[in-house]
């Protein structure tokens, strides 16, 4: 409803006088004496007077900018928004038919009725939130703290009345919204699913090494759940390459057993391998797919050797050696300067840590050798023996004095990737200590982390790295890591963040850089619901990427003769493929391309992985929804109960229309009405003027 209209312009509203004396003086001039208008009538020639005064007065007051000003009230109808789970849980119990058929008539029935008295905005959920009433119970996540994180960022500010929320209550993603959520507006839940233990044999988890070597014995600790299956047998079974490698068969004595292996195997081929883990089915069971765990260990022909050398004891080499070695595919052997024999062939990087004039032979043999090196400065280095290495940093004015120095992330790093977690864990580390004095570069490089002074985050690096053609090298500036490792430990329960930083450090100073000419990259293992994508590389004889030629793939399924043919897609210089989501199963890959006279191949193996974690539970927590519906002055409903939902949200009277002053303000010029009404002033008085042989 209209409160108030009102014309305001950039001037003072009396220079709107202006604009009418300048319409009656150019009216007055164009028909003052006009003499071919003598015949017309005198009601026809003050028309065409007005008409003219009318354009002129407009236009002029047009120039003046003018704004129309509208005040009014508007009224926003409650909004209620009704959240149903579509995971696959849903239809793991014995009401399965019902949940996909009457059920979804009734919350059909159910939104109808909300609409006849307010703004209904319907939602599926499961790993994201999607609008819409397409139910299918097809996804294979459950994250409920995502759904009131979306919905509180979609419905900010406005006049949500309340959330329908339709689930049993399971989530195997995210938080506990209990907990996590925070909502001004009532909840209401409708408790699907089925709360009693059903029979079943699930697989919880299988613990286990996805690396091990050639030759060792590697563990897979199996935890299983037993439910309501008392008095059946079941087998397990471990399959390798076609061949049963173990079994051991159950009597089930309970309605609920849990059953806990420690299985032990040799690793005798190199490669990915292949472990099929499988519980009997029993007959009644409420889901037969979480019986099955496919397992894929990569065994390796040995460890690369990784040798910290150092000055003295100092905890930061515990440090190092505690998170390389959280990778199984590194070896680490620490060794004092002084206790050196000197033999560095077997190794594939060495990490020194302070320069010292006791280490020049061993640095200059590591250099003859052409091994990537990681230095690490600090109290001990000499600032003398790190220039004279001219490995392309100096450091000048030093005068033997120290700084502490806090870490920044540099932003465009191209070398490797960090995940978010750990490039926020690394920009609230604690101060390293580093050479006070002016770095200089004198090669290109690549800095990783910059120095922190204070607030301040300078261009001086903290982490740089140098990668020439034959070796790689890396240079940290400061002491004192093992403060960092600390740190994450406290902060984060784990040391994840910093053995990732020092892992990927790791890797990439460790790798042998591949010359060949053709590459395929992309990562081994996937899970069923994500996309699968492939880059390619190709180089010239002078090792510069192209990419005129076209680059084909075919994967093929190891257990059946389902193949996938995909053409790469350029882009500035090399490839990519985007090869959607496929079945689950275990894919060997062949790539080819002819480019001159040469063909090239490129063949290897990726993993699909199915997602369980809906399967793996199938007790509805009708309880967590109760605890939703009492913390946010809802209620909980049974699907039987539908209807009971309409009455009682109109009977909260906190669930209101909000009625607000809106105010908006527009141009006149950009009206289009008024575009028309000068058109029809000035066309008007052309006809009559015409009509009457004036023109």
């Amino acid at each position: 409803m209209v409160l108030s209209i009102k014309i305001v312009t950039e001037y003072p509203l009396w220079f709107s006088l202006f604009c009418i004396a300048l319409g009656i003086v150019y009216t007055g001039i164009l028909y003052y004496k006009e003499d071919r208008l003598n015949e017309a009538s005198k009601w026809l020639k003050r028309g065409m007077l007005v008409l003219r005064f009318l354009l002129v007065t407009i236009l002029a007051f047009l120039l003046l900018s003018p704004f129309i000003k509208t005040l009014f009230n508007k009224v926003e109808k409650p909004v209620i928004i009704i959240a149903q789970d579509n995971s696959s849980s849903i239809l793991l119990n014995k009401d399965s038919t019902f949940y996909k058929g009457e059920y979804l008539k009734q919350l059909e029935s159910l939104r109808t009725k909300l609409e006849e008295n307010f703004e209904v905005k319907s939602y599926t959920f499961g790993e994201g939130l999607l609008e819409g009433y397409a139910v299918d119970y097809s996804q294979k996540i459950t994250d409920l703290s995502m759904v009131f994180n979306e919905l509180s960022n979609k419905f900010f500010n406005r006049n949500v009345g309340a959330l329908i929320l339709a689930s049993d209550g399971i989530f195997n993603q995210g938080s506990n919204p209990v907990f996590s959520s925070e909502n001004e507006f009532p909840i209401y839940t409708i408790a699907l699913g089925d709360t009693s233990l059903q029979k079943d044999i699930v697989i919880k988890e299988a613990l286990y090494n996805k690396i091990t070597f050639l030759g060792n014995q590697f563990p897979i600790e199996l935890s299983t759940e037993v439910y309501q299956c008392k008095g059946n047998k079941t087998k397990l079974s471990v399959v390798h390459n076609g061949s049963e490698i173990f079994t051991k068969e159950y009597n089930i004595d309970a309605n609920e057993l849990l059953i806990n292996e420690n299985l032990l195997f040799e690793a005798k081929e190199v490669g990915v391998q292949h472990y099929k883990i499988t519980f009997s089915t029993i007959k009644g069971e409420i889901s037969y797919v979480n019986n099955v765990k496919d397992i894929y260990i990569e065994v390796l022909d040995g460890r690369q050797n990784i040798l910290v050398l150092a000055s003295s004891p100092h905890p930061d080499l515990k440090a190092l050696k505690l998170s390389i070695e959280s990778n199984e595919n590194y070896k680490v052997t620490t060794k004092l300067i002084n206790e050196f024999d000197g033999n560095i062939k077997p190794f594939s990087l060495v990490i020194v840590h302070q320069i010292t004039a006791e280490a020049q032979n061993t640095i200059q043999r590591i250099n003859d050798e052409k091994i990537s090196v990681f230095y690490i400065l600090g109290n001990q280095t000499s600032i003398n023996q790190l220039n004279a290495l001219k490995m392309g940093l100096t450091i000048s004015n030093s005068r033997n004095k120290f700084n502490e120095i806090l870490p920044a992330v540099s932003d465009n790093f191209p070398l490797f990737t960090l995940s978010q977690k750990t490039i926020k864990t690394l920009n609230q580390m604690p101060p390293l200590i580093g050479p006070f004095g002016q770095y200089e570069l004198s090669k290109n490089s690549y800095n990783l982390l910059s120095q922190k002074i204070g607030n301040v985050v300078t261009e001086t690096p903290l982490l740089l790295f140098f990668q020439e053609a034959y070796e790689k090298k890396a240079i940290l500036t400061a002491e004192g890591i093992w403060k960092w490792r600390m740190q994450d430990y406290l902060e984060n329960n784990s040391s994840e963040s910093f053995d990732e930083f020092i892992n990927k450090t790791i890797q990439f100073l460790s790798v042998k850089e591949d010359k060949s000419k053709f590459r395929i990259i992309s990562k081994n293992d996937h899970f069923e619901n994500e996309e699968i994508q492939f880059s390619a590389e190709l180089y010239n004889e002078s090792y510069e990427l192209v990419n005129e030629p076209e680059i084909t793939i075919q994967l093929q399924e190891q257990n059946n003769d389902s193949k996938y043919n995909f053409t790469f897609s350029k882009t500035s210089n090399s490839y990519i493929l985007n090869a959607g989501l496929l079945p689950v199963g275990y894919y060997k890959y062949t790539s080819k391309t002819r480019y001159g006279n040469n063909e090239y191949v490129e063949t290897g193996k990726i993993n699909i992985k199915p997602l369980l974690l809906e399967a793996n539970n199938t007790v509805a927590n009708h309880q967590l929804l109760q605890n939703l519906s009492e913390k946010f002055s809802g209620k909980l409903f049974y699907p039987r109960e539908m209807n009971d939902i309409v009455q009682t949200i109109n009977d909260n009277t906190n669930i209101a229309s909000v009625i607000y002053e809106e105010k908006d303000m527009k141009e006149i010029i950009h009206l289009k009405w008024i575009f028309f009404v000068l058109l029809t002033l000035v066309s008007l008085e052309w006809f009559l003027r015409k009509r009457n042989g004036a023109y």
